[in-house]
Protein backbone atom coordinates (compact mmCIF):
# COMPACT_ATOMS: atom_id res chain seq x y z
CA UNK A 1 0.00 0.00 0.00
CA UNK A 2 1.10 3.71 -0.36
CA UNK A 3 0.27 6.39 0.79
CA UNK A 4 0.46 9.98 -0.49
CA UNK A 5 -0.31 13.75 0.36
CA UNK A 6 -1.97 15.34 -2.78
CA UNK A 7 -3.31 18.91 -2.83
CA UNK A 8 -6.93 18.46 -2.35
CA UNK A 9 -7.63 20.58 -5.95
CA UNK A 10 -5.40 18.84 -7.81
CA UNK A 11 -6.88 15.41 -6.58
CA UNK A 12 -10.26 16.37 -7.37
CA UNK A 13 -9.03 17.53 -11.76
CA UNK A 14 -6.77 14.48 -11.75
CA UNK A 15 -9.81 12.29 -10.96
CA UNK A 16 -12.13 13.80 -12.82
CA UNK A 17 -9.42 13.20 -15.78
CA UNK A 18 -9.08 9.90 -14.87
CA UNK A 19 -12.86 9.11 -14.97
CA UNK A 20 -13.46 9.98 -18.23
CA UNK A 21 -10.68 7.73 -19.43
CA UNK A 22 -12.19 4.80 -16.89
CA UNK A 23 -9.35 4.75 -14.05
CA UNK A 24 -9.04 5.41 -10.56
CA UNK A 25 -5.83 7.33 -9.22
CA UNK A 26 -4.73 3.88 -8.28
CA UNK A 27 -4.82 2.61 -11.84
CA UNK A 28 -2.72 5.82 -12.90
CA UNK A 29 -0.11 4.83 -9.54
CA UNK A 30 0.08 1.27 -10.77
CA UNK A 31 0.93 2.69 -14.17
CA UNK A 32 3.55 4.76 -13.12
CA UNK A 33 5.02 2.52 -11.02
CA UNK A 34 5.38 -0.23 -13.90
CA UNK A 35 6.72 2.94 -15.94
CA UNK A 36 9.49 3.17 -13.39
CA UNK A 37 10.50 -0.40 -13.33
CA UNK A 38 10.38 -1.10 -17.06
CA UNK A 39 12.37 2.12 -17.69
CA UNK A 40 14.17 2.08 -14.23
CA UNK A 41 13.96 5.91 -14.15
CA UNK A 42 10.72 8.41 -14.03
CA UNK A 43 9.31 8.45 -17.45
CA UNK A 44 8.76 11.75 -17.80
CA UNK A 45 11.39 15.10 -17.42
CA UNK A 46 12.24 16.41 -13.71
CA UNK A 47 13.07 19.90 -13.89
CA UNK A 48 15.11 21.75 -11.21
CA UNK A 49 12.54 22.79 -8.56
CA UNK A 50 14.21 25.74 -7.96
CA UNK A 51 13.00 29.49 -7.69
CA UNK A 52 13.27 29.62 -11.03
CA UNK A 53 11.79 27.25 -12.49
CA UNK A 54 8.28 28.21 -10.00
CA UNK A 55 8.93 31.39 -11.76
CA UNK A 56 9.24 30.77 -15.14
CA UNK A 57 6.46 27.40 -15.46
CA UNK A 58 4.44 28.68 -13.49
CA UNK A 59 4.66 32.61 -13.75
CA UNK A 60 4.75 32.32 -9.15
CA UNK A 61 5.58 35.72 -8.29
CA UNK A 62 8.39 36.40 -4.89
CA UNK A 63 5.42 36.48 -2.65
CA UNK A 64 3.74 33.61 -3.78
CA UNK A 65 7.24 31.82 -3.35
CA UNK A 66 7.87 33.16 0.01
CA UNK A 67 4.19 32.54 1.08
CA UNK A 68 4.78 28.54 -0.33
CA UNK A 69 7.74 28.23 1.96
CA UNK A 70 6.24 29.92 4.67
CA UNK A 71 2.91 26.99 4.75
CA UNK A 72 5.29 24.53 3.81
CA UNK A 73 7.23 24.76 6.78
CA UNK A 74 4.09 25.34 8.77
CA UNK A 75 2.86 22.05 7.77
CA UNK A 76 6.06 19.85 8.15
CA UNK A 77 6.32 21.43 12.28
CA UNK A 78 2.77 20.17 12.67
CA UNK A 79 3.32 16.82 11.61
CA UNK A 80 6.28 16.56 13.35
CA UNK A 81 4.85 17.46 15.98
CA UNK A 82 2.01 15.29 15.74
CA UNK A 83 4.58 12.54 15.03
CA UNK A 84 4.03 11.63 11.51
CA UNK A 85 7.43 13.17 10.88
CA UNK A 86 10.27 10.98 11.61
CA UNK A 87 14.26 12.05 10.76
CA UNK A 88 16.32 9.51 8.67
CA UNK A 89 19.42 9.13 9.64
CA UNK A 90 20.22 5.75 8.01
CA UNK A 91 18.85 3.58 6.12
CA UNK A 92 17.78 1.77 9.17
CA UNK A 93 15.80 4.24 9.86
CA UNK A 94 13.31 3.33 7.29
CA UNK A 95 13.32 -0.62 8.17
Amino acid sequence: MVRARVERNRAKNVEKILARMGLKPSDAVNMLYAQIVQKRAIPFAVADAGDDYARNEYGATEGELKGFVRRANREIERERKAGTIKPVNSPDDLL
